[in-house]
């Protein structure tokens, strides 16, 4: 009887590992992952109230390390930012605009270790100004991420190049 239990216990002790070990996401998916919860915070949709635009900041402001860095295409955006600093940067861009949308694809993976990734993005970004005035970039961009209590954060946009948008 305690041979079986034994057995038994091993067994499950094995199959629970593999189960883990298949689906717990690997350092590249909680990546990928972090970038669609990104494009999914800062994107705004039509019907946006002003309670759920005060209520993403903080959501918008954990994706983000203690200090980030801006090498962005607009002058005016470059530059480093404690996350707090960014976070009213893009909750005063929120409250300005009607619509938001952020989209990143094509992301390729140039560098990654167990505390730190480089990846390259091509990055679309499209708003409506209160006033009704369209604004849309597409660029390829460099990203670097750290991992910092087991989360992997943004902590560096680089612009590469722009493109036309399609």
């Amino acid at each position: 009887m305690r041979n079986r239990i034994g057995i038994f216990s091993l067994i499950s002790f094995a199959v629970a590992l593999l189960l883990f070990w298949l689906f717990y996401p690997t350092e590249e998916e909680q990546i990928l992952a972090r970038f669609e919860e990104l494009s999914d915070i800062a994107s705004k949709p039509e019907v946006a109230s002003t309670i759920v635009d005060a209520l993403v900041l903080d959501d918008f402001r954990s994706l983000f390390a203690p200090t980030v860095l801006l090498k962005t295409g607009r002058s005016r955006l470059a530059g480093e930012y404690t996350k707090q600093e960014l976070m009213q940067l893009y909750g005063r861009i929120r409250l300005q605009a009607k619509r938001l949308s952020l989209r990143f694809e094509h992301i390729e993976f140039v560098f990654l270790n167990d505390a730190d990734a480089t990846v390259t993005a091509d990055v679309h970004a499209e708003g409506t100004a209160k006033q009704g005035k369209n604004r849309a970039e597409s660029f390829r961009a460099e990203v670097r991420l750290s991992k910092l209590d087991g989360d992997w954060l943004f902590h560096q946009f680089m612009y590469l190049d722009s493109f036309a948008n399609d």
